[in-house]
This record gives C-alpha cells, structure tokens and sequence, in this order.
C-alpha cells in the first residue's frame, strides 16, 4: 500500500507539469460513465444500459493497442463491484446509477459520485452513493462506497473482482492481486483490490470472485483501491504488478 501512495505522490509531480487534465470522467452517449487516464480507461453502466452491474469494466492501453477486460454481467462485481453481505448472500444494486457529478477536476486527477437508487436488501431498503478518484499514471482508482439506509446498523460489505484464468495470485495484509491468462498471444492481466480497512479476503469468493470484507455502519464509507494492468504496456510480468501494493 505504501508504493501505492508513493505512485500516487510521483503520479501528481508528474501531471502537475502537464497541460490540461490528465484525468477525466463523464457520460458517454449510451448513459455510461467513462473515466480515463493515459493508461486505463474505465466504464461503469447507466441507468440506460440493460446490463445491471455496479462492476467496471476495464479497457487497458498500450502505446496504440487497447485490450478490454469485459466480464460486466448481472450480479457481477467485474473489477471493484461492492454490495452489502445479508444472510450471507451478496446484495447488489437492482438498478444501475441515476446520476453523476464531477466532484473535483484538477490537473492531476478527477473526483466524481455516482448514486444508485433505493432497493431492498433483506429486511432493509438501502441506497448507494460511490465517490471515485482517479489519477494520472495510475492503474487504480480510488473508490469509497457510502451505503444508507432507514437506520444507523451495522453492515458488512464485500467488493472484489471476477476471476478468469489465474495463472497466479497472492494475498497480503490489505490486498488480493492475481495475474490472469488471457487467449491467444494478448499476454496477461493482472487484477487487484486493495482494501486496508479490511482483515479479510477471499480469494475464491462466491461466483469466482476474489472478494474483501469490511464491516462498516450504514452511512460510513467503504473504502478500497482497485485496478488493471497489461503485460503489453509498463507493467510487464506479476512481480512488477504485485510491487505497486506489497508494503
């Protein structure tokens, strides 16, 4: 976590001398929401896109390739999906974001919230408002999760990722990462949630999620990073990925 910060830190000098912002979010002609910087680009679905998923899509870059990670399905967290944890079942969001507001654009970075309309979770009915920050030169965004409902509960809360064709995976103190097959000669992704609030994760969650835990109260964040690289841009091999979140 601590390269995290460090990355973060060398990230800002970096964009700070560039012109223009070097990372920007906004909504696409379909309704999505599009974040991007000169290394990922991100999608999250709107209230328009028939696929229901709190989940992101992630599109890595390199140099003038691009390759898209795609596992968006119903009652997938994809990359940094979250839901509540009731009786034991994952209870996601029955609709996809009504609105979208850009926080704080500056050079360095870009800060927006998305709200996700009332549903029910069990015994209570409970709405979402997710804040995430995105910077240059990295490939993690920053998401923090707000859940609220009728009442001042405690809650558990699960976010993570799907899984396909792990070649290789390791679980630290505050991360799980895993380094993915990918088909023919694509070369590899690497994948990964970083969640120092929490002191569990599951590598193989439920529906082949690798999921991390917290417990929270309603109208408390849930806080965690989450992210992507290619092997056929800076981030080459599982070492060099694993590198950007081990202490």
């Amino acid at each position: 976590m601590k390269k995290i910060v460090y990355l973060i830190i060398m990230a800002a000098m970096t964009a700070a001398c560039q012109v223009g912002p070097a990372a920007t979010a906004a909504i696409d002609g379909n309704g999505d929401c599009i974040f991007q910087n000169s290394l990922v680009c991100f999608k999250l679905n709107g209230a328009a896109n028939p696929v229901v998923s709190d989940g992101i899509e992630a599109i890595l870059k390199a140099k003038d390739m691009v390759k898209d990670r795609k596992i968006a399905q119903a009652a997938s967290m994809n990359d940094g999906g979250s839901a509540v944890v009731v009786n034991d079942s994952l209870c996601f969001p029955h609709e996809n974001f009504d609105s979208f507001e850009i926080v704080e654009q500056t050079t360095t970075h870009v800060t927006f919230s998305l709200h996700y309309p009332r549903w029910q979770a069990g015994e209570d009915s409970i709405e979402l408002t997710r804040t995430i920050t995105l910077r240059e030169n990295s490939y993690f965004c920053e998401v923090s999760d707000v859940y609220e409902s009728n009442d001042g509960n405690g809650m558990r809360v699960a976010a993570g990722f799907a899984k396909r064709n792990v070649n290789r995976s390791e679980t630290g103190e505050d991360y799980i990462i895993v380094w993915e097959n990918l088909p023919g000669d694509d070369g590899n992704m690497g994948v990964g949630i970083v969640m120092p609030m929490s002191n569990e994760f599951e590598l193989e969650g439920p529906a082949d999620h690798a999921v991390a835990y917290c417990n929270t109260r309603f109208g408390h964040k849930a806080d965690y990073a989450v992210g992507c690289c290619w092997s056929k841009g800076k981030t080459s091999d599982f070492e060099q990925w694993a590198a950007l979140v081990r202490p």
